[in-house]
């Protein structure tokens, strides 16, 4: 169930909006396609397991960054214990330091101190009041001490101050024994030597963990950045964490790209996604992706098709409003099928290219920099009986060459998930069967899927396809009374379960 569940919300956040991904492929004008989701290279075991080689494709500067400058919520000052109304939170950290909380005594009587509350540090008769909270929560409220973060030592105050916004402010003593804010954190905080220099730094999230920021010292001086912001104005994708961030290990914390970024969302085809991470130093933030997929812009964001049989591409994204960029000739026209060379129907002995010839169906995609496939359908006879031949690139979509055609396939693609250089689904339209055909040896030899009950071979189409988390997801519809179900692999379409919707 939980495959599933991330399946979908993996499907209403593409909807809606989306942090970093590449997006390629191609359809002729008019034709509608699925958006699968692109995993890296993996090993036969399954698509859970990369064992690309990362490198860096970008590196952003940090030298600009300023000093951080705390927000200061009060000046700190002493007041009487009249001052304290209901308490909410009383701590004492080792060493003795007692922090308290409270409401502001006047809260039910006074309605302009109905939010007021106020953090302390209690000294016998005495409050040294240091920061305050304006807000209705009535609990929620504590208080921890710290140690070596950011090359000091205090306390924690956690502080609900949202819906979905925990505030975790961290406070050290200054020469006089005032607590002033060190850093102001939110909701899931780490705590670690993420760049290596010795000192602990600090990361949080925010917003679903769609922004991910960073304190550290420079030079003995605290600085932050919010990562997946900076990436996104120096590189024309979006980034998103994955996972906690406990994930954060020694490459990095693993992020999400999406190729042409947030301005291909609402763009029809299907989106890329690289599996990479993002480094912290002292002077840069650096971007890792595999090596295979460097440089980005070779054909992130790019649609392909077939213009009077040669390969081509354009940006997706207009560099003017309602002005379609050109399309690119990348190179010769592709072959025409081996088996062409012996039949004359419709004049197929004769054509040596795909020149003249109108598919009916075309799907191209880049997995890679260089690695790229296409699906190429044209009709055999009447009615929507098509042959299915597949090619693949390994030039960066210059040349193509014919790598198998889908036997048996009967009618048109209807769902088709393009993975890595090895790994591809073609599912077929409705028709007798409606099957769906899978390959693990780069588009050479194709198998039939057996599934399981209660998708039957009758009646049951594809309709979608994605790879994301370690998982195939297969959606097939049909049945009596028609529905939906997920169809789930996880070692590249060897085996299937079923999730009912």
């Amino acid at each position: 169930m939980a495959e599933k569940g991330g399946f979908l919300m993996r499907k209403i956040f593409a909807a809606v909006c989306c942090v970093l991904l590449l997006a390629g492929c191609a359809a002729p004008a008019g034709e509608s396609l699925p958006p699968p989701e692109a995993a890296g290279p993996a090993e036969d075991t399954g698509p859970a397991e990369d064992a690309a080689e990362y490198a860096a494709c970008l590196m952003i500067p940090l030298a600009e960054l300023e000093p951080y400058a705390p927000l200061v919520s009060m000046e700190p000052d002493v007041a009487g214990m009249e001052t304290m109304g209901e308490v909410l939170c009383d701590e004492t950290l080792p060493g003795g330091t007692r922090v308290v909380c409270y409401w502001h005594p006047d809260r039910l009587t006074d309605p302009d101190c109905r939010y007021e509350k106020y953090w302390a540090v209690h000294q016998g008769d005495k409050l040294l009041r240091f920061a305050a909270e304006s807000s209705g929560y009535e609990g929620g409220y504590g208080v921890r001490p710290f140690s070596n973060v950011l090359g000091q030592s205090g306390f924690c105050i956690e502080a609900p101050r949202g819906a979905a916004y925990t505030a975790w402010d961290y406070y050290v003593f200054d020469e006089t024994g005032v607590p002033r804010l060190l850093m102001d954190c939110s909701n899931d905080v780490l705590e670690r030597d993420v760049n290596g220099d010795g000192v602990t730094e600090l990361i949080w999230n925010y917003h679903g963990g769609q922004f991910v920021t960073c304190a550290f010292l420079r030079e003995g001086t605290v600085h932050q950045v919010e990562m997946m912001s900076l990436l996104a104005e120096h590189l024309p994708i979006t980034g998103l964490p994955f996972g906690d961030l406990e994930s954060w290990g020694e490459e990095g914390l693993p992020v999400s790209v999406l190729a042409g970024g947030w301005a291909v969302i609402d763009e029809p085809g299907p989106k890329t996604w690289i599996e990479g991470y993002l480094r912290l130093t002292e002077d840069a933030l650096e971007l890792y992706v595999p090596a295979e997929q460097i440089p980005l812009d070779a054909w992130a964001g790019k649609r392909y098709t077939l213009i009077n049989g040669a390969p081509a591409c354009r940006d997706i994204v207009y560099p003017e409003p309602d002005v379609p960029p050109a399309w690119t000739v990348l190179g010769p026209a592709v072959p025409a099928p081996r088996e062409w060379a012996g039949q004359d129907l419709a004049g197929r002995n004769e054509a040596e290219t795909w020149t003249g010839v109108e598919p009916p169906y075309l799907r191209m995609e880049m997995v890679s920099v260089l690695e790229g496939w296409m699906v190429v359908s044209v009709s055999h006879g009447i009615g929507a009986n098509a042959d299915n031949y597949v090619y693949r690139t390994h030039d960066g979509g210059v040349t193509w060459q014919e790598a198998a055609k889908l036997e048996e396939a009967g009618r048109y693609p209807c769902a088709v998930g393009f993975f890595d250089d090895l790994h591809a689904i073609v599912g077929i339209e409705l028709s007798d069967g409606a099957p769906v055909f899978v390959t693990r040896d780069g588009g050479e030899s194709w198998e039939r899927a057996e599934f399981p009950a209660p998708v039957g071979a009758d009646g049951w189409t594809a309709s979608d396809v994605q790879c994301s988390g370690g998982a195939i997801t297969l959606t097939m519809a049909g049945g009596e009374p028609r529905r939906e179900v997920w169809l789930i692999s996880r070692d590249w379409g060897e085996t299937w379960e079923v999730e009912e919707s």
